[in-house]
Parts: structure tokens; C-alpha cells; sequence
């Protein structure tokens, strides 16, 4: 799964469907709103209903 608090500046992630390609360009900040943060409730990242995969 690719949670948004493990993705890494200029890690590249892809769609193993459409090929999209996305680059970390900022890291996660790990903050979100009420107190939550995103290790207690993990942003995932998907395209063509699957979630993107880190491109080797």
C-alpha cells in the first residue's frame, strides 16, 4: 500500500494500469485536521481503482 507518511522526496509511484506517473515533489507533513495524523489514518493514493505502486 502506498501511504502518503511513506512516500520520500523524489520517489516516483505508478499506475501498473495506465502507467501514470507520480513524483514526491513535498513530503507528507504528517499533520491532518481534529488532531489525526496520517500513521493513525494512512492517505493512500490510487488511479484505475488500484493503488499506485513505488516505480524500481
Amino acid at each position: 500500500m502506498s501511504k502518503c507518511s511513506d512516500m520520500k522526496l523524489g520517489e516516483v509511484y505508478i499506475c501498473e494500469d495506465c502507467g501514470l506517473e507520480l513524483e514526491v515533489v513535498k513530503e507528507c507533513g504528517n499533520e491532518m485536521t481534529e488532531g489525526t495524523t496520517c500513521e493513525s489514518q494512512p492517505c493512500t493514493l490510487a488511479c484505475c481503482n488500484k493503488e499506485l505502486v513505488k516505480k524500481s
